[in-house]
């Protein structure tokens, strides 16, 4: 079931596992949506990678229109049909659509090998949002510059789990950070995870 909450000034809304959807103002963005039919359309969709749980055609469908825009890691992009434009990235690239610039950066574990993910930090009404897709702590965190909002995997066995997760936001060093990738297919205690965090960053569990 979604929840939804203001960060930062900016409404987040976990739909479930790491699909989100963030509004601010008039502009609607979704990160890799799943198990929708019916919802608010996107003027912006981005893809972290191709597991169903992230890439899912249907949900796609049901937000995409004439003038959506889908952002998606390279495979991603040959997969993603329909109306709008299709834009693909890999790590280290960079576009603005729809007044938003998109950076691709560095995710990857076992499961997800390096390039098979990405994640996205993106810029969204002055503030800087990081979605980091399914992945492990990876030492290219460190690197990301300044980060407002860090949406971050705690599920354990694909990705981080919570202790993992909260060494990493040590890493980002962020202002407030999102769990994410848990309850839905994979484990992961969003409240072990903000015990971990302490006061290193606001965390708001959605």
């Amino acid at each position: 079931m979604s929840a939804s909450g203001t960060v930062e000034g900016i409404q987040f809304e976990r739909i479930v596992q790491s699909s989100f959807r963030i509004r601010s103002g008039d502009l609607v963005i979704y990160v890799d949506p799943h198990r929708l039919t019916e919802a608010d359309k996107a003027d912006l969709v981005l893809i972290t990678h191709e597991h169903f749980d992230h890439l899912d055609s249907t949900a796609i469908a049901a937000i995409q229109t004439d003038d959506t825009v889908v952002i998606a890691n390279g495979p991603c992009a040959q997969r993603v049909k329909g109306r709008g434009k299709v834009v693909a990235m890999k790590e280290g690239d960079t576009v603005t659509e729809k007044g938003v610039q998109v950076r691709a950066v560095a995710g990857y574990n076992s499961f997800h090998p390096r390039g098979f993910n990405v994640g996205f930090v993106f810029t969204v009404a002055g503030k800087n949002i990081y979605h980091a897709g399914d992945t492990d702590r990876v030492p290219e965190m460190a690197a990301l510059g300044p980060i407002d909002v860090a949406l971050i995997p705690i599920g354990g066995t694909y990705t981080m789990d919570e202790k993992e997760a909260a060494e990493a936001v040590r890493d980002i060093k962020p202002k407030a950070v999102i769990p994410m990738h848990y309850g839905y297919a994979t484990s992961g205690d969003p409240k072990k995870f903000a015990t971990l965090v302490g006061d290193i960053a606001q965390v708001t569990i959605l």
